[in-house]
C-alpha cells in the first residue's frame, strides 16, 4: 500500500459529495472550505442580531432613569445579547469558521475527519439560534438569569422561555462537541506525512487545545443545563435552595 502524496492529499473530495455553483453555500455541502464559509456568515448574521441589542442595552444605560426599555425587558435583553455573542457569535466563528477553512490546508488533509458530521455540527447551528430568539418571546427567556442562567434567578422566570433557552444552548453545545472532535481527528489522523506535531503551526496547536477542551468539558455544561430543566419542569431539587439545593454547586458545574 503506498502513501497518498501531500498534493494528492489536498484535491478536493469526490464531485458527487459536493453540490455546484453558488448553491453549495446553501446546500448541506461537506467541503469543509465551503462549510467554513457557513460558519463565518452565519455568525455574523447573529452578531448583528447581538449588536443591535447591545445598541438597546447601550441607549438604556444612556440615562438612569428606565426611559427607553422596562427594566424586565431590559434584562430580557441583556439575557438574550450575551447568549447570542457567546455561542452564535465568538463560539462557531473562532472555532468553526476559521477552524474548518485553514486546518485542513494547515495539514495537509483533503478535508475534515468527518466531512459529514462536519456538516451536521455547522447545521445545528441554524435552528438553535432560531430557538434562542423564539425564546424571548415566550413569555420572557431567562428574563432575570442573565446568559449564565445562575439559579434561583432562572428558576423564578417564566418556563417555557427559560427551558427553550436550555434547549438552544444544548443544541449549541452538541454542535461544538462534534466540531471539537473533528478537529481533533484531522489535527492527529490526517496530517500529511513528514508533518510531525512539532512541525504543526501554531494555529493547529491552538485549535487542538481548545478542541480537547471543548470535547471535556461542553458535556458536563449539558448536563448541568439537564438538570437545570429538571428543576424548572419536574420541580426536583439540585440547585434550588427552597428544596435542599445548592445554588453553588451550579456555578462550579457551569464554569467547569
Amino acid at each position: 500500500m503506498t502513501l497518498a502524496t501531500p498534493s494528492e492529499l489536498a484535491q478536493p473530495l469526490p464531485g458527487n459529495l459536493q453540490p455546484q455553483g453558488w448553491l453549495r453555500y446553501f446546500s448541506f455541502s461537506l467541503d469543509h472550505k465551503v462549510i467554513g464559509i457557513q460558519y463565518l456568515v452565519c455568525g455574523f448574521i447573529f452578531y448583528l442580531i447581538g449588536g443591535a441589542l447591545a445598541g438597546v442595552i447601550r441607549t438604556e444605560l444612556a440615562s438612569p432613569m428606565a426611559d427607553f426599555v422596562s427594566r424586565e425587558t431590559y434584562n430580557e435583553v441583556l439575557t438574550l445579547h450575551g447568549t447570542v455573542m457567546i455561542f452564535l457569535w465568538i463560539v462557531p466563528v473562532v472555532n468553526g469558521g476559521f477552524g474548518n477553512y485553514l486546518i485542513p490546508f494547515y495539514v495537509g488533509a483533503r478535508d475534515m475527519a468527518y466531512p459529514r458530521l462536519n456538516a451536521v455540527a455547522f447545521w445545528l447551528i441554524p435552528p438553535a439560534g432560531i430557538l434562542l430568539i423564539s425564546s424571548y418571546f415566550l413569555a420572557g427567556a431567562a428574563a432575570q438569569s442573565g446568559w449564565t442562567a445562575y439559579p434561583p434567578l432562572s428558576l423564578t422566570t417564566p418556563a417555557a422561555g427559560q427551558v427553550v433557552w436550555i434547549l438552544s444552548v444544548l443544541l449549541l453545545g452538541g454542535s461544538s462537541i462534534f466540531g471539537g472532535i473533528n478537529f481533533i481527528a484531522t489535527i492527529l489522523k490526517l496530517r500529511r506525512p513528514g508533518l510531525g506535531l512539532m512541525q504543526m503551526p501554531m494555529y493547529c496547536w491552538a485549535m487542538l487545545g481548545t478542541s480537547i477542551l471543548v470535547v471535556l468539558s461542553t458535556p458536563v455544561l449539558a448536563g448541568t443545563l439537564i438538570m437545570l430543566s429538571f428543576d424548572i419542569i419536574a420541580h426536583t431539587g439540585f440547585f434550588n435552595p427552597a428544596l435542599g439545593g445548592n445554588v453553588v454547586v451550579y456555578q462550579h458545574l457551569f464554569w467547569f
